[in-house]
């Protein structure tokens, strides 16, 4: 992963020089999901959110348009008791994730097409793209956190079982709108609001039906039986019964996760600064040799 961000990196600082400029900066805010243990139906909502931190290099083609690599690293979680669902209630399941992502961003400041509006220090922007991001659904019992992924909680890749097991890196469609406000002509900060369409159902493990939980038991143990059925666990909650292939989530409609951030950025003419530099050094290289060959 590392790798890849220096590639990315120095990719965008070569084809910078041919550009208007480049631009660096970071963000804070919060990571919120939408999926089988939503607090709510919106796919929009922000409840639940965890914190998020992200740095970003880009490179501008004009005044309105420019291209940015973005690495992000959140978390996402949610449990059922907070849920105003009944349903969801009485299943009773959690999760928690943390979520790593590395983005290419088109970003267009909207109003910058027109010429009226190129001198406003309030800029709205939308935005588009591409990520790769990782994953790692967690749940807890007993006080302790076990990855879900290897457990099958809905019988992946169990003799029988049509589904395979899902993989924990993914890709996804960042798409948002923000607004800018720039306090000099190369210093902005900027919020901004950005979901993700994701390819996969199981940012929080639930995606279809409940396994045979006593082929769960024999081939995964007894841990994976435990955390795929938690509707005994709850207060007052029905004690466990053969659940399988009954509705555990619903494989129809894949999960989302939505980025809420504050940024700062900075940007520099790649031109004006070669020219300082070069300036700087010439200045060096005469004042040294034009220095009096002895003391008085």
């Amino acid at each position: 992963m590392f790798r890849f961000i220096l590639m990315l990196f120095c990719t965008i600082y070569y084809f910078s020089a041919k550009s208007q400029y480049i631009e660096f900066g970071g963000s804070l805010g919060g990571s919120s999901y939408q999926g089988d243990i939503s607090h709510y139906s919106s796919k929009f909502s922000l409840q639940g959110n965890k914190f998020l931190n992200s740095i970003h290099v880009g490179y501008h083609f004009s005044d309105y348009y420019s291209i940015k690599v973005r690495y992000s690293h959140g978390s996402l979680g949610a449990n059922d008791k907070e849920s105003h669902d009944i349903w969801r209630k009485e299943r009773n399941l959690h999760f928690k994730t943390y979520i790593s992502e590395i983005a290419i961003i088109n970003e267009f400041e909207m109003l910058d097409v027109f010429r009226f509006f190129k001198k406003t220090r309030l800029k709205p922007f939308i935005n588009i793209g591409i990520a790769y991001f990782k994953f790692n659904p967690q749940a807890q019992l007993n006080g302790t956190w076990y990855d879900l992924q290897p457990l099958s909680t809905e019988g992946q890749g169990l003799e029988g079982n049509k589904n395979k097991p899902y993989s924990l890196n993914q890709f996804s469609i960042p798409f948002g709108l923000g607004l800018k406000y720039f306090v000099k002509d190369d210093l902005y900060f900027s919020f901004e609001v950005s979901p993700r369409i994701t390819f996969t159902d199981y940012l929080d493990d639930v995606s279809a039906n409940y396994p045979d939980i006593e082929k769960l038991k024999q081939v995964k143990g007894n841990i994976a039986a435990e955390l795929s059925y938690q509707g005994d666990k709850r207060p007052g909650g029905l004690p466990f019964k053969e659940l399988g292939g009954n509705a555990r989530g619903n494989p129809k409609d894949n999960d989302w996760y939505i980025f809420n951030s504050f940024s700062v950025a900075y940007f520099f003419h790649v031109d004006d600064y070669m020219k300082r530099r070069r300036s700087f050094r010439l200045g060096r290289k005469c004042n040294f040799f034009l220095m009096p060959k002895y003391l008085p």
